[in-house]
């Protein structure tokens, strides 16, 4: 578990065909860096469902703390949103938003494909969990192995950009398997389908395989 990360924010939407090029054009050329940029975080994914899956997109940042994202530097931002964020919001559909703690983490690569598996109900692991999360990163072809769960503070719902798209639907919690190819995905993906006990999870969840999009961190001090 070297290298723990505190603090998660993990993003499922779907997006209005209609909006969907400035969507784009405002997630790859804005709002990551814009994010980015926040004090605390230090690195922000995007990703695409190839199969499975609930919502089309995906997207997480890693940040040194969950009490970055209800921080001053980061309401700030939700509060002053830029223009084109102001035009994105009006395209989000079904947004699954949650700040996570990070409670498990094995392996340090970022794969080109993430199986996830969503805990929409209920999530309780139990001490066993570490050790599953950690027999997946040893598997070849796994790149890194995660597991978040809901974190008790979470970003304050009363910001501009927020209160634009409607209310964000909170999660119990998530297992994200990176994995080097997509049959090394499609392997793990079959194995979660019925998660094991000890990720503690019930009711309703979803699964899928998601494709790297990019990845963006903070630029280096000069």
């Amino acid at each position: 578990m070297k290298g723990l990360v505190a603090g998660i924010l993990a993003v499922w939407n779907d997006c209005a065909p209609e909006g969907l090029a400035h969507f784009e054009r405002w997630y790859n050329r804005e709002h990551l860096q814009e994010r980015v940029a926040v004090p605390g975080f230090r690195r922000g994914r995007r990703y695409e469902a190839v199969a499975g899956g609930d919502r089309k997109f995906f997207a997480c940042y890693e940040v040194d703390d969950a009490a970055v994202l209800d921080s001053a530097p980061y309401i700030a931002r939700l509060d002053d949103p830029t223009p084109w964020t102001r035009q994105a919001m009006q395209s989000f559909r079904g947004t699954v938003r949650t700040v996570c703690d990070l409670v498990s983490d094995h392996g340090g690569l970022i794969g080109a494909y993430a199986v996830v598996l969503r805990a929409d109900a209920a999530m309780a692991p139990t001490v066993a969990a570490d050790g599953v999360l950690r027999d997946l990163a040893q598997q070849d072809g796994v790149a890194r192995a995660q597991l978040w769960t809901v974190a008790e503070r979470q970003t304050r719902p009363d910001t501009r950009e927020m209160r634009s798209r409607g209310r964000d639907q909170l999660i119990a919690g998530a297992c994200v398997v990176d994995c080097v190819r997509r049959a090394d995905a499609e392997r793990v993906c079959s194995a979660l389908t019925e998660p094991p006990a000890a990720l503690g999870i019930s009711g309703a969840r979803a699964l899928g395989i998601y494709g790297l999009l990019c990845v963006c961190a903070p630029p280096s001090p000069a």
